[in-house]
């Protein structure tokens, strides 16, 4: 089987992928940890701003998790 030019295999590929998303999950625990700690820090103790924060922080969970994944990817391409 002959790949094109700068194409990589599909072996390659989801080696590629496992490994972004492995450090995605860690890079992505790691912040939300830190930013739900300020959040909750920030915020008065009661229940509308508290659900508001909690759902600000699942939001940043998954958008540093996708972002985080799709730079790692991009990086271990390119070496």
């Amino acid at each position: 089987m002959d790949l094109p030019l700068g194409e990589l295999c599909d072996v390659c590929t989801r080696e590629i992928n496992a490994r972004a998303a492995r450090a995605a999950r860690w890079v992505s625990l790691g912040t939300t940890l830190v930013f739900g700690l300020y959040v909750m820090s920030v915020l008065p103790p009661l229940q509308g701003p508290r659900m508001i924060g909690a759902a600000a922080t699942v939001t940043w969970f998954l958008v540093t998790r996708r972002i985080t994944a799709r730079i790692v990817s991009e990086w271990l391409r390119a070496r």
